[in-house]
């Protein structure tokens, strides 16, 4: 209901498209389905795959509307309430594109995420945990681009989302700990970029390194502000040329998976999991590991586990070394790019 009143001044067209998939959504969380007023309609194992397809094809809305409609009484269909609780994570990104312009705003957007992906969550759905903790992430944006990063560790509110698997905080804090001290740290693909927000606001890692995202700083001028200040550099600059006069001061740390054309120019060190620009002094000396997803995959592991193991891969192919190091208690898991 309050995501519902805090879009009273939207524009019409929002407003309704708002109001209608949050009472859809509304409706089990609130215990309305079990009104005899409500009908209960079958699942169809189908919708969920119509509503990708149709996203794919640019259709977002129309797959929306369509989840929508369905979830109204279909409620207990644990994929079409993940795909919708994906959507409106990209809906909320292409708000931040637009540069936090229009109706809904990305706070709503993120609200009717956490009903659905709270849902997908109860029943089951693999990978709904996780999705859950990306929403937190993209609230602790919010929070970042309105009061910066020191206030975000210290200040900002925590959901009550499912922590994540140990195996991709562990990711997280060895992306982390191979920066050196006062590093900015660019991020790559959104394991890369959640595991290194999680690990260092909500665990509590590297206080001293500011993770940056790159695609961000290129397409929200929100979020480019505040970085910008954050890095004492002018926010007319992109992000490139930014990151190049920062080198200046402080070391820039590039992700496994992150888009070297975004890396500030001049000479690269390859240390641990990262490349290091205006890399002085020593570098850091945090003790890595992989127990976490060694665990893991010897009880099975899961598709996420296979994703870390690629962005170790990643990692792995900028520094062979890894492969006699870190990596080797993981064996053949990086065969790909440890050449085994």
């Amino acid at each position: 209901m309050r995501a519902i009143l805090s879009c009273r001044n939207s524009s019409a067209p929002a407003l309704a498209h708002a109001l209608a998939h949050a009472l859809a959504a509304a409706a089990l969380t609130l215990g309305v389905s079990a009104s005899p007023l409500l009908s209960q309609a079958a699942i169809d194992p189908n919708m969920a795959p119509r509503a990708a397809a149709l996203e794919r094809a640019g259709e977002r809305q129309v797959a929306t509307d369509m989840l929508g409609h369905y979830l109204a009484t279909a409620q207990d269909d644990g994929k079409a309430w993940f795909q919708l609780g994906r959507f409106y994570i990209l809906d909320t990104r292409d708000w931040h594109t637009r540069g936090h312009v229009g109706d809904p705003d990305g706070q709503l957007y993120l609200d009717l995420s956490v009903l659905a992906f709270d849902q997908a969550t109860r029943l089951l759905v693999d990978s709904a945990a996780v999705f859950r903790t990306m929403v937190e992430m993209e609230r602790a944006l919010l929070f970042v681009e309105d009061s910066g990063w020191a206030a975000a560790r210290e200040r900002r509110p925590r959901g009550d989302a499912p922590p994540l698997p140990g195996y991709i905080v562990e990711l997280g804090a060895n992306i982390l700990g191979s920066c050196p001290a006062q590093g900015v740290l660019l991020t790559g693909n959104q394991l890369e970029t959640v595991a290194v927000w999680y690990a260092s606001l909500d665990a509590g890692y590297r206080k001293d390194v500011l993770p940056l995202r790159p695609d961000l700083y290129s397409t929200d001028s929100v979020y480019r502000r505040r970085m910008a200040a954050e890095l004492g550099v002018d926010p007319a600059l992109a992000v490139r040329p930014a990151l190049t006069v920062t080198a200046a001061r402080r070391p820039i740390c590039v992700g496994p998976t992150a888009d070297s054309a975004a890396a500030p120019t001049g000479a690269a060190v390859v240390f641990r999991m990262v490349r290091i620009v205006g890399l002085r002094g020593a570098p850091a000396t945090d003790v890595l590991s992989v127990g976490e997803l060694l665990t893991s995959t010897r009880l099975g592991g899961t598709i996420w586990t296979r994703e870390v193991l690629g962005v170790y891969s990643a990692a792995a192919r900028s520094n062979p070394l890894l492969c006699g190091g870190l990596l080797l208690p993981l064996g053949g898991m990086t065969s790909r790019a440890c050449g085994t």
